[in-house]
């Protein structure tokens, strides 16, 4: 009769963790699902940027949507289609493909230019803890002058309504950036 009690409280006891373990486990697997990269993002204002050369240095901001895809284990791919406005040499625009990881609610991202996958110029590394607000620092790598770039991006649910607001600054079209970035060029 005792090891029957012993064995019904050791089995009331195991139920008793694995009711406690399973929603947590759970809940973390949810909420690393949560922050996940994948999605639209735009600078939620323009981001501001630092730039040193011969000439000295020289300060501005960009506007940023990233269209990205993250995987199960964390890694990340897409591209980023930026303006400048420049008030000295008017308004640049440029487009970039986009590799990464996420680990927890770090982030980083190297990004090449579309027609040179292989170089890497730029790197971002952002806070991510879920939703849709990411915040980075970026600094340039290569042969380019120094440069360090600070933002804020935020993920929207519809990006129509931006991309039609910007269609005007983006010269690249946003398709065949995804297609060439992807290789599918």
């Amino acid at each position: 009769m005792l090891d029957a009690v012993k064995r019904k409280t050791v089995f009331l006891a195991l139920s008793l963790i694995v009711a406690i373990i399973c929603p947590a486990v759970s809940a973390q697997a949810s909420d690393d699902s949560r922050r996940s990269m994948t999605g639209v993002w735009f600078t939620k204002a323009p981001a501001s940027w630092v730039y040193q050369d011969q000439a000295g240095v020289f300060t501005g901001s960009t506007s940023m949507r990233w269209e990205l895809e993250e995987d199960a284990n964390g890694m990340i791919r897409g591209f980023n289609i930026w303006y400048a406005a420049d008030a000295v040499e008017g308004p640049s625009v440029g487009a970039m493909c986009m590799v990464g990881a996420r680990g927890g609610s770090r982030v980083v991202i190297t990004e090449a230019e579309v027609d040179n996958v292989l170089l890497p110029t730029f790197e971002f590394t952002c806070t991510h803890r879920k939703g849709r607000l990411a915040r980075c620092l970026g600094n340039g790598f290569s042969d380019q002058p120094p440069v360090a770039l600070r933002g804020r991006m935020n993920r929207v649910k519809d990006p129509t309504d931006r991309d039609s607001e910007l269609a005007e600054q983006y010269a690249e079209d946003i398709n065949a950036v995804r297609a060439a970035c992807a290789g599918t060029r």
